[in-house]
């Protein structure tokens, strides 16, 4: 019993750190202390290690030997490697989810398109980039092999935070996002199906455009925090979290 209930908590402690990386409430390469993380929690340092663990099969988290654990900073040959695999898995997996879930398919892109449109007026870039991340799910989402779906969730992580990123770095970007993303969604409304897999295959491209931008303006590494300290805003209940806004004009 007390195993099972270790185990939840190591889980509700991974769900809640993968979104703080992912969110960037910790920047690329930053130190994460296990002692403040647990006094964060309220807990003791297990299932934080545990979590810290799993987040390091994720590819999220290096943990170095009598260094500590540090959030993941990718290089440009890792970007660009992961962005073509994602090239591969997106592209494959669009096809087939027209194939089998099609109207499923393109209502779950319309509504995260949607989102991102909301987001924007809002000016709350993590809400832009947080609905970014669901329309590309959900091309894979309804691609039925569940084979292809684990292969994208083992990189999910990586590319999710170096999108959230770019997005919070960049926001104008994603204005050129949304259009890609109308522009793909009106080719599947017209069954043309080469067209959206054009469409899609050049907006990853630029992809990496995007992320090579960042890094020349030094504008990737840096957290993007509410709060002077990440670790305040840490919590195991729903909802904990922050949120980045911006002024119309300000990128």
């Amino acid at each position: 019993m007390r195993g099972s209930k270790n185990a939840s908590l190591t889980s509700k402690v991974c769900t809640r750190l993968r979104r703080a990386i992912v969110d960037a409430e910790f920047g690329f390469g930053e130190l994460l202390s296990e002692d403040r993380l647990a006094t964060a929690f309220g807990i003791s340092r297990t299932p934080v290690r545990d979590a810290l663990t799993s987040l390091s099969a994720q590819g999220l988290i290096e943990i170095r030997p009598h260094h500590g654990s540090f959030v993941f900073l990718p290089s440009r040959q890792e970007v660009s490697d992961l962005y073509e695999f994602r090239a591969m898995l997106e592209l494959q997996a669009l096809k087939m989810s027209l194939v089998l879930h099609k109207e499923k398919t393109l209502e779950s892109l319309k509504n995260a398109n949607e989102a991102m449109v909301v987001g924007w007026k809002n000016g709350d870039l993590l809400a832009v980039a947080r609905a970014d991340i669901v329309f590309h799910r959900s091309v894979v989402e309804n691609c039925g092999n569940q084979c292809l779906r684990e292969s994208y969730e083992l990189i999910s992580g990586r590319l999710d935070s170096i999108r959230t990123r770019i997005s919070l770095a960049l926001g104008d970007v994603r204005t050129r996002a949304i259009k890609e993303h109308q522009a793909m969604i009106g080719a599947l409304e017209k069954n043309n199906v080469s067209r959206a897999r054009a469409v899609l295959s050049l907006h990853i491209s630029k992809s990496l455009a995007w992320f090579d931008m960042a890094c020349k303006q030094g504008l990737l590494t840096a957290p993007h925090r509410s709060v002077a300290s990440p670790y305040a805003n840490l919590s195991l209940e729903e909802g904990g979290g922050s949120s980045v806004s911006f002024q119309t004009g300000d990128k």
